[in-house]
């Protein structure tokens, strides 16, 4: 097979927030290996031209990047007129998240393949919506769903998922509802033994950029990856160990999660806790994954806490 850049030349990336940085800086860095590739990145027109703040930091370290800057919306920009964006570009990487509101995921993913873009990697870092599949209660994991119905009916564009877990940041936002660091709880989502896999964005920016150079080219095909994966007694274990003292393990049953979200139903993390509250999709083996395969090391979700406030 070629190496990938005699094929792919010209790639977009969509999107430049937490994830979008981290597959920036790691794409920019495979691409010095690979002299004919050029990489761009999408971004709001105020974000394109700001000339102050966070947005122009943003923009300076792109330039360091050598990293092109393109206009353009994901949110107000039509189908046709994302697709005519798309069309110079040999690859997408979709980095842009669930921003965009109900239905956004479906209209880029119709975008690319309308532009016939040789290669993309769809925004599916998350679980494993095939394993989920419809009626999951989480409208955008039904949507994804559908992109990968999408994608798999056509033969034009090659497609790369990558499943990543949850961020591993996610676990302990006190809105998800599983570590109270406060009073020293972990709560048990389900089952004691459900598992969740978790992966930090740096993660998973570096694995991402692997994968896509990876030789032979992935095509059509889903990769695992996982920083960790933990059941919830090993979450609670790990909690005990973190913090050096008891903890109060307490178990949120299927019954008592979904009666939560129906008496809450604009409460997201309600919604959240009882759509992870499964033996299935939202964690798999970290023996099984790309970067154990590849012996590429990972942040663990130990690891992850001594880098954290002494709160945590």
């Amino acid at each position: 097979m070629l190496p990938v850049d005699q094929h792919v030349e010209n790639i977009l990336i969509l999107g430049a927030g937490e994830l979008g940085m981290a597959v920036l800086n790691a794409m920019a860095k495979k691409a010095q290996q690979h002299p004919l590739i050029k990489i761009s990145v999408l971004l709001r027109s105020e974000a394109a031209h700001a000339t102050s703040g966070p947005l122009k930091t943003r923009l300076d370290a792109l330039q360091k990047l050598n990293i092109t800057v393109v206009e353009g919306d994901l949110q107000k920009n039509s189908l046709s007129e994302l697709s005519a964006l798309f069309r110079t570009y040999d690859a997408i990487i979709n980095c842009s998240g669930f921003v965009g509101g109900p239905g956004t995921q479906l209209r880029i993913t119709q975008a690319v393949l309308k532009a016939g873009v040789a290669r993309y990697f769809p925004w599916q870092f998350g679980v494993d919506y095939d394993v989920i599949g419809k009626e999951s209660g989480q409208p955008v994991w039904d949507e994804q769903l559908e992109v990968r119905h999408l994608l798999r009916a056509q033969s034009n564009t090659d497609w790369v998922i990558v499943s990543t877990g949850i961020f591993t940041s996610y676990l302990f936002e006190p809105d998800f509802g599983v570590i109270d660091a406060g009073n020293k709880t972990v709560y048990a989502l389900g089952d004691w033994n459900y598992a969740l896999t978790l992966t930090t964005p740096d993660d998973i920016g570096q694995l991402t950029a692997d994968i896509f150079f990876h030789q032979p080219a992935f095509q059509n095909d889903i990769v695992y990856i996982a920083g960790d994966t933990l059941t919830y007694a090993e979450l609670a274990d790990l909690m005990q160990s973190h913090w050096q003292s008891a903890v109060r393990r307490v178990l949120l049953s299927r019954e008592r999660l979904r009666e939560e979200a129906e008496r809450h139903p604009h409460d997201t993390g309600a919604a959240y806790r009882l759509a992870f509250a499964r033996p299935d999709g939202v964690a798999w083996p970290k023996q099984e994954t790309f970067n154990y395969r590849e012996h590429i090391a990972t942040t663990s979700a130990a690891q992850w806490l001594t880098n954290q406030p002494a709160a945590f």
